[in-house]
């Protein structure tokens, strides 16, 4: 189990009515018009609270895509083929405007009047959620295996929700997304490697407790801290201000891993009768961890939307600095009995390559068409109504989230790992 995540607050968007002037408004077109603003507003109110299941997210979460599906892209009428579909976009795609507040940039809204880009936004918020649920799931005071792996599949779904918004959203986009949105690539990027990142912290502490070869140990560890360290360069380009607290989290938890790397490096270095490069590598253990301690002490005193935390009390952090000092302590006790091996200039060469635990994002579907778009001609009779006019910025408050449980209680397994 990963130890503890920094989670974006949610995004903020305006209430929205779905409100359209019609000469000969339908029943059809009536109800679906209401069942978008009810299907909204419903994700919109469970998202607030990660202690919900997502047998309670996932349904909302398709009905009101299935809803929006029409909005997005072409529905056949009766005399065109049935696989036009999502190969054309709809005729209906910029009759509202959607308002949403971005990550990085504040409270200001940013608006469009594009429903891709509302499903592109509405699907973020959910991939946020599924990270929140899964620091929900770790937080708890004992955490069982089943709850672990439900983490790490949350995780992974999070991460196939922000690859599907990169992947089928965002070349659909009508205008270029706000550089610095949560829609610039580069912040997907990072939302997807930080995922896949915290899934495999779940993976590698299993590994630990399973007591496998120090050597896939250390290689698993090696790519989980490539990847913070991927994430964290791919944010570097954006104003100190605004991104500091998110990078400082990555930073390190990627200088965290480095030094388990090393550390189980050096313990199979050992187990190889090389114990100068042991050595070695557990001298580099150290320095990391020292590292990451400071990196800790930084992000403690960085502002940020992020709660404040002081990972580095985190048992995780508590539990690693021993066991480095203790391997390093053996392997110099061997070399003075023993092998009486140099120290080598270089550091070890870490495993570039896990050959079994690495994670991948779970795919996301994009559900299909509402059957209310094919009643009585619903799509058609809707085709000619007006564009929607831009309407004025204005800064919306913080999403209020409900609280989650926060353990106090250290964890009874040896890597000392749980979520918060």
């Amino acid at each position: 189990m990963a130890h503890w995540f920094h989670r974006s607050t949610l995004k903020a968007t305006t209430n929205h009515k779905f409100e359209v002037k019609l000469s000969s408004p339908t029943d059809a077109t009536k109800k679906l018009f209401s069942d978008l603003r009810l299907s909204r507003n419903r994700l919109l109110d469970v998202i607030r609270n990660a202690n919900n299941t997502s047998d309670t997210i996932e349904p909302a979460f398709t009905a009101y895509l299935s809803l929006l599906y029409g909005l997005i892209w072409e529905i056949p009428t009766e005399d065109q083929s049935q696989h036009v579909g999502r190969s054309n976009p709809s005729k209906l795609r910029n009759i509202f405007v959607f308002k949403w507040t971005h990550t990085l940039l504040g409270s200001t809204t940013h608006s469009s009047a594009d429903s891709v880009y509302e499903a592109a936004n509405m699907s973020i918020n959910v991939g946020l959620w599924f990270m929140k649920h899964a620091a929900m799931i770790a937080a708890k005071d004992d955490i069982t295996m089943n709850e672990a792996k439900d983490v790490h599949t949350m995780l992974r779904r999070a991460a196939g929700i922000f690859t599907f918004v990169q992947t089928e959203f965002l070349p659909q986009l009508a205008n270029p997304p706000p550089l610095g949105s949560d829609l610039d690539p580069r912040i997907i990027n990072a939302y997807i490697n930080q995922c896949t990142a915290e899934a495999q912290e779940v993976t590698v502490a299993r590994a630990v407790e399973l007591k496998h070869n120090p050597s896939l140990i250390s290689a698993l560890a090696n790519e989980t801290s490539k990847l913070f360290l991927d994430a964290a360069n791919t944010l570097r380009p954006f104003k100190p201000d605004i991104s500091s607290q998110w990078i400082k989290y990555l930073e390190l938890k990627a200088a965290f891993y480095q030094s388990y790397a090393y550390n189980y490096c050096g313990e199979n270095l050992l187990a190889m009768d090389k114990c100068g490069e042991a050595i070695k590598a557990l001298q580099e253990s150290e320095a990391c961890l020292t590292r990451a301690k400071a990196l800790c002490q930084e992000y403690t005193k960085t502002h940020g939307p992020a709660p404040r935390v002081k990972p580095d009390q985190h048992t995780v952090f508590k539990r690693l600095a021993p066991i480095v000092k203790l391997t390093l302590d053996k392997c110099n006790r061997e070399n003075g009995l023993i092998y009486h091996h140099g120290i080598p200039g270089e550091v070890p060469t870490l495993d570039t390559k896990a050959t079994f635990g690495l994670v991948s994002p779970l795919d996301f579907q994009m559900p299909t068409c509402n059957s209310i778009w094919n009643s009585m001609g619903t799509y058609k009779h809707l085709i000619g109504t007006r564009t929607a006019k831009a309407e004025r910025e204005q800064d919306l408050p913080p999403v209020k989230e409900e609280n989650i449980h926060q353990s106090k209680k250290d964890p009874k397994n040896e890597s000392g790992c749980t979520v918060q």
